[in-house]
This record gives structure tokens, C-alpha cells and sequence, in this order.
């Protein structure tokens, strides 16, 4: 049985490889990822400034890397083909975990390359540590058409339609973390305001595909003024557009706000060209899973992420055998 080892002493042009095929999979998933991603990726392994474990090749392959922010870590696991291919995933996410320094926190782990069965299988076999837990997370999506071209209802009174940037983003960040308290959702973003803030810039910097002004607005209670429910829109393709980010005070939900911000976002989308759009929802969040099938979106994948809390009790998440 092949023990995972350090990117570091793999050959270069493996390591190459490898971080190719993890790029093909995000591909073929459309999760493409940008620019140099796969040299700077596969440097920094080498190097060691990013930490990871490799399988070779010609055993099937694998790939475990990961990084810290503060106290939590991100991490992602990809399996080549093969009927071993669970043990494979299991071996190269132990490694991972078994080698987290003792003040992180919490990971957050994604995987490809495996069969929706084999990830279910794996994802039973890491459940088994303390502190873990296995979000699910549905990919939903719908074509746009001439019936989205349709008026839009007109808000209740005492509220108006503002350009997304015309709000601050400490405003936005606190109405996210209220909207997401108490839910897996604030487990993949964080606890803090400072989380969700980091997490708004980098949406509305691009960072993470260009973003796109004109299918993003808010809503705002005029007296006093208030932040009541925003919708962000990013840009996957020059076809196909992502909701970001959508968000409705708690106190408000019930008022038709959610619903009117997602066809004003389809509307805009239709009139700006797009032919059709998506987002992720986890699948706990029933009311918004609603909300989407209702609009005519339809789930197209189901991702696991796994998540570790180190618990109170327990210095390093092992387990035994």
C-alpha cells in the first residue's frame, strides 16, 4: 500500500501532472480555474510554501494540499481512476488531517475525481472522526428565455431598488452573517464580521470571476435607511452567469423580497445577453432550495465538502482503524 508522501520529493514534472488533472476535473465541472493556476500551483507544492502529499501516477494517482487563513484551513483532495480509488482518497485525507498544526481550528475540505458512489463512501469513512461533519451543497441552474423579459412587480412602498456599489460593505456583510446565523452556510464562511467582509471584497473585486454590476442591486428601506435584502451576480462564461451571493433579513423574509431580487437578477441577466444562470445552495437550506425549483432551476450536481472542528476535548484529529 503506497503511504502518501510530501509534494516536495515528487518529481516536477508529476507533480505537473497531477495538478493538470485536478484542473481538467475542475473543468469538467465547470469550476475552471484561471491564468497560471497550474504552474503556480504545482511550484508551490514543489516548494513547499504550499503544503500537500502526492501519490504517483502510475499507482492511480492523488493529490492532497491545503492552506491556512488565521486559525481555519481549506483543503482539497483529488483522486486519479481506479477501482482503489476510495483508498486512495482516504489515505491522502488522513495524511492531511493526521498533519494539521495544532492551532488550526477547523478545515474545509473538497474533492474531485471520484464517483458520486465512491464519494459517498469516503465521506462515510471520515464522518467517523469527532468533530466532523459532511456538508452537501447543490448546483442548480436554468436556461433563460423571452418569458423573463416579462415587467417586474412593483416593491411595496417605503423601499427602492439601489446599485449594489451604492452600499457599503460592512452593511452587506452584516446583513450576510445574520442571514447565514446559526446555519452550515456560516460554517464555510466564518463566524466573524471580518469573514464576511473579506469574503464581499473579494466577490465584488473579481476575484473569483468577473462580477457583474449591472444583474446586482439591493434593496432599501428608505426611513430610516436600511439594508433589507441584496443580490450579487459574478460571470462564469460569456453565456452563463453565477448568483454570488443572495441575501434577505431575517425580519423581512415573507414579504415577496427574495423573490422579487431574483427575477429582477434573471431580468437583467436576459437583458444583458446571458443564456443562462446558476448558483450553489447547501442542502439544509430548504426555504431558498424552494425559492430556486419554484424559478424553474434544477439541480445539475451535488458536491460534498467535509468539515473537521477540533474538538474541545481532543489535541489532533486521529482516529483509529
Amino acid at each position: 500500500m503506497d503511504v502518501p508522501r510530501p509534494t516536495p520529493a515528487a518529481p516536477s514534472d508529476e507533480l505537473l501532472e497531477l495538478v493538470q488533472l485536478l484542473r481538467r476535473e475542475l473543468r469538467r465541472r465547470d469550476e475552471a480555474v484561471t491564468g497560471n493556476w497550474v504552474e503556480e500551483t504545482a511550484n508551490e507544492l514543489h516548494r513547499g510554501t504550499k503544503v500537500g502529499w502526492y501519490l504517483p501516477v502510475a499507482t492511480g494517482g492523488g493529490l492532497a494540499f491545503y492552506s491556512v487563513e488565521e486559525h481555519d484551513a481549506f483543503g482539497h483532495v483529488h483522486v486519479g481512476p481506479g477501482p482503489d480509488a476510495v483508498e486512495r482518497g482516504d489515505r491522502l485525507a488522513t495524511t492531511m488531517l493526521d498533519a494539521l498544526p495544532s492551532d488550526v481550528e477547523s478545515i474545509d475540505v473538497g474533492f474531485t475525481g471520484l464517483t458520486a458512489d465512491d464519494e459517498r463512501v469516503l465521506m462515510g469513512r471520515l464522518a467517523r472522526r469527532p468533530g466532523s461533519r459532511i456538508i452537501e451543497r447543490y448546483k442548480m441552474e436554468r436556461a433563460l428565455g423571452p418569458a423573463d423579459e416579462e415587467a417586474l412587480p412593483p416593491l411595496p412602498s417605503g423601499v427602492t431598488l439601489v446599485p449594489i456599489r451604492a452600499v457599503t460593505v460592512e452593511a452587506m456583510a452584516d446583513l450576510d452573517r445574520r442571514s447565514f446565523a446559526g446555519t452550515v452556510d456560516e460554517l464555510l464562511i466564518g463566524p466573524s464580521l471580518a469573514d464576511y467582509e473579506e469574503m464581499l471584497r473579494a466577490l465584488l473585486d473579481g476575484k473569483l470571476g468577473r462580477f457583474v454590476d449591472e444583474a446586482s442591486t439591493a434593496i432599501i428601506e428608505s426611513e430610516p435607511p436600511r439594508l433589507v435584502g441584496a443580490l450579487l451576480t459574478g460571470e462564469e462564461s460569456p453565456q452563463r452567469a453565477i448568483f454570488l451571493d443572495f441575501m434577505v433579513d431575517p425580519n423581512d423574509r415573507g414579504h415577496g423580497y427574495g423573490r422579487f431580487l431574483f427575477r429582477w437578477g434573471i431580468r437583467a441577466l436576459r437583458a444583458l445577453g446571458y443564456s443562462s444562470v446558476r448558483l450553489w445552495v447547501t442542502s439544509s437550506n430548504e426555504p431558498a432550495r424552494r425559492l430556486y425549483e419554484a424559478e424553474g432551476l434544477r439541480t445539475s450536481v451535488l458536491a460534498s465538502i467535509y468539515r473537521w472542528d477540533r474538538p474541545e476535548t481532543g489535541p489532533h484529529p486521529q482516529t483509529s482503524r
